[in-house]
């Protein structure tokens, strides 16, 4: 496989994936507000994490908006730190009182609930806020790598989940959590099948041999694996699409190789490239989590092709002048691979994004 020197030199130290996004939602539109609290978009602050719960800003229910916001964030918590919710905990959220005292014996803290003019957002954490500071809406920039966690991973394995504006806007954060936790799904353990086919043939025409290539791969990724429980702790809007930074409970340190290390793992097979929209094709249902999900899928069957490969038909080989060719074959992948995604890179041509992915193969 080709190595792309360029991608080499921005390898980042984390796990990075992307997923829900609308392929033609390039130029990014002006946010509906300009300023949020700060906790909106940085749910961890300092030593502190909490977790946003969102619901709409008006209900039928006398004060429907801010129970449904404050009991979301709260089993988010729950997930995350394993607490066992008993029904009386929900039963106890309020619309008013800042604190609460779990059946578990934990105190949570909720923060004021904050409206916009689509979603209400209220915040839970084991603490109190120490901050009731307003913050600009926090811009995505791909180009310019700003925020710096979209391109510079720090020594701790984080997701992205990114969620297009949804129907219902209090859902977009949900959606982006959910799309986290499916793409990642694929990394933890992935059964790769696929089947390729290549056909080779020589054409005369006036003395000179011509060649025609066929190719063509069918093929699945089937995620296996239950990644860990993901946490946000940033964000930033492109346009209307929310890219949310997770970070899981084992903030365990991905060591990242140096480069001759990738040299050699590279030509071991073990890291390998997968990539989609190189020749300008969009997906089906023009998703970019559909597009980043492909090309984890073209590194995966990298992956296993290093592993194993079956040639099911008969190889044939002629003869033309002097010339040896391959005239068909067929090949069968069937095989388990798990693999840490070690560089994610977007690049956009002509709208539409071309999706590079380096996957480095996990040994189970």
């Amino acid at each position: 496989m080709t190595v792309h020197s360029p991608l080499l030199c921005s390898l980042l130290l984390g796990t990075l994936i992307l997923s829900g996004c609308k392929t033609r939602s390039q130029i990014p539109q002006a946010p509906k507000v300009s300023t949020l609290p700060c906790w909106v978009q940085s749910p961890k602050q300092a030593n502190q994490l909490g977790f946003v719960g969102t619901a709409a800003p008006f209900s039928a229910i006398p004060n429907g908006s801010e129970l449904a916001s404050r009991t979301r964030a709260l089993k988010k918590l729950a997930t995350y730190h394993n607490i066992k919710l008993q029904r009386r905990d929900m039963q106890n959220v309020t619309h008013d009182q800042s604190t609460q005292i779990l059946s578990s014996g934990h105190t949570v803290y909720y923060s004021t609930p904050f409206n916009t003019e689509d979603t209400q957002y209220s915040y839970v954490s084991f603490e109190p806020l120490k901050t009731s500071a307003t913050c600009a809406v926090r811009q995505c920039d791909f180009v310019q790598c700003k925020p710096a966690w979209l391109c510079d991973n720090d020594t701790h394995r984080q997701v992205l989940g990114v969620s297009y504006y949804t129907a219902s806007p209090h859902e977009q954060l949900q959606m982006s959590e959910r799309n986290a936790m499916t793409v990642a799904s694929f990394l933890t353990q992935a059964q790769v099948n696929a089947t390729e086919y290549l056909k080779q043939r020589a054409i005369s025409r006036e003395g000179n041999v011509h060649h025609e290539v066929n190719y063509n791969r069918n093929g699945e990724v089937d995620a296996r694996g239950t990644p860990t429980h993901l946490a946000l702790h940033q964000s930033c809007q492109y346009g209307s699409t929310l890219i949310g930074q997770y970070k899981p409970v084992d903030q365990a340190v991905l060591n990242a190789p140096v480069l001759p290390d990738i040299n050699d793992m590279t030509q071991q097979g073990k890291l390998v490239l997968g990539a989609f929209g190189e020749d300008g094709t969009m997906t089906s249902d023009n998703l970019l989590s559909t597009a980043i999900r492909l090309a984890i899928q073209d590194a995966l069957i990298e992956l296993a092709k290093n592993k194993g490969i079956t040639i099911e038909t008969q190889v044939e080989v002629t003869q033309h002048k002097g010339h040896y060719l391959l005239e068909s074959s067929e090949f069968t992948i069937n095989e388990h691979v798990s693999g840490e995604l070690i560089d994610l890179k977007i690049q956009y041509k002509n709208d539409v994004p071309v999706i590079y992915v380096w996957l480095l193969e996990i040994m189970n």
